[in-house]
């Protein structure tokens, strides 16, 4: 792993190290009844300290000092099974990827075919080389398969096989190539091309990018007043001078209520008219700008507004030299930079109410980002 000191299952991926991942997987499995994790024996104190006591795992039976080879570790663990074990899941402690669907599968083709694999189809062309590098063969890519881990079997099948190997004296790579060796058939299963082995600088650099992804929510909102006389103009909370302003309940800022609905239809609560409703007294005049403060305080814990998209539709007046102002109080409100927001005006080609500048209306979409 280069600059890296630490041992690569112990190395840090966000916010645990990757062995704790990997087992987590395991101890919320409903199939597995317990794990047993192979380490070095010089290991013993960092694996405890860093990667199982911190993180209370309820399916963890014990730690199981390696052997020289991978295939010397395993069967140190085979030997400390409890009888009553069935079936065997053997796992790469660095690929923190898998999932429950993969160990049950697998699982399931075990019990078909005592031998089962999680595997992909390889996705690019495969050359065998001769020892200076000289191409000598090209296989058939459609019978080709990675193969990855979960690796499930019959626990005695695979005791035997392990049994045959050492009287052979055969080391082998992965434990299904012992059971191959006794002539017995493996069944491959699909895995997932995501079911990363962490192995060089670059792996745990994609599974940070992988782990680290959100998921992301859009909403859009939509409001609409009439215009009115002895009434302030205010969009995105900025005063426009005007001799007509937007008649509501509250400051009746159409920019700003659009805002407010986009974000609580993205974060799936509602509307504004359902935490804000226009039959309450407390609401009457109340600045718009408030009420965009407490629907931002509503998300805050769950969601960070990643950008917000407006339109103001109206006849007159012009509003292009107000909408730096408005996007800059938008922004402090919703806690976010200025670039995040993006305010435009059109007009509605003197048709229908909004035309006859008899009304006014704004459109938003909001994309927020879910918090891990």
């Amino acid at each position: 792993m280069g600059r890296h000191r630490t041992k690569k299952p112990y190395l840090e991926l966000l916010d645990k190290p990757v062995l704790a991942h990997t087992i987590g997987v395991f101890d919320q499995s409903t199939v597995v009844d317990a794990i047993f994790v192979i380490v070095g024996e010089t290991d013993f104190d960092a694996c405890r300290s860093a990667v199982i006591e911190p993180y209370d795992f309820q399916k963890v039976a014990g730690l199981v000092p390696g052997g020289e080879t991978r295939q010397d570790s395993v069967f140190n663990g085979l030997k400390v099974l409890p009888d009553d074990t069935d079936f065997v899941v053997i796992h790469d402690g660095v690929r923190p990827f898998v999932t429950d669907e993969m160990i049950f599968t697998c699982l399931g083709a075990a019990a078909d075919w005592g031998a089962a694999v999680a595997a992909v189809p390889v996705k690019d062309t495969i050359k065998i080389t001769d020892g200076d590098g000289f191409v000598v063969d090209t296989p058939d890519r459609s019978q080709l398969w990675a193969v990855q881990t979960p690796q499930v079997f019959r626990r005695d099948l695979l005791i035997e096989a392990h049994r045959h190997a050492q009287r052979k004296q055969i080391q082998l790579t992965d434990d299904a190539a012992l059971v191959e060796q006794l002539g017995l058939k493996v069944k491959c299963v699909m895995g997932s091309y995501g079911n990363l082995k962490i192995t060089t600088p670059e792996d745990l650099i994609l599974a940070e990018a992988l782990m680290s992804k959100t998921t992301m929510r859009v909403g859009i909102g939509y409001d609409v007043h009439r215009l009115g006389e002895n009434r302030k103009l205010i969009l995105g909370g900025v005063t426009i001078p005007y001799e007509l302003g937007l008649i509501g309940h509250s400051d009746a800022d159409v920019l700003t209520h659009a805002i407010c609905d986009a974000v609580l239809g993205a974060a799936g609560l509602g509307d504004i008219g359902q935490h804000f409703p226009d039959t309450d007294a407390a609401y009457a005049g109340i600045d718009s700008l408030i009420l965009l403060g407490r629907v931002k305080a509503l998300i805050a814990a769950d969601y960070a507004i990643q950008n917000v998209d407006s339109t103001v539709i109206m006849q007159r007046p012009k509003l292009a030299p107000y909408i730096p102002s408005m996007r800059q109080r938008l922004a402090e409100i919703l806690g976010i930079s200025g670039d995040q927001v993006n305010v435009k005006a059109t007009t509605s080609e003197g048709l229908g109410f909004i035309g006859e500048g008899k009304a006014a209306a704004a459109e938003a979409v909001v994309c927020l980002s879910e918090l891990r």
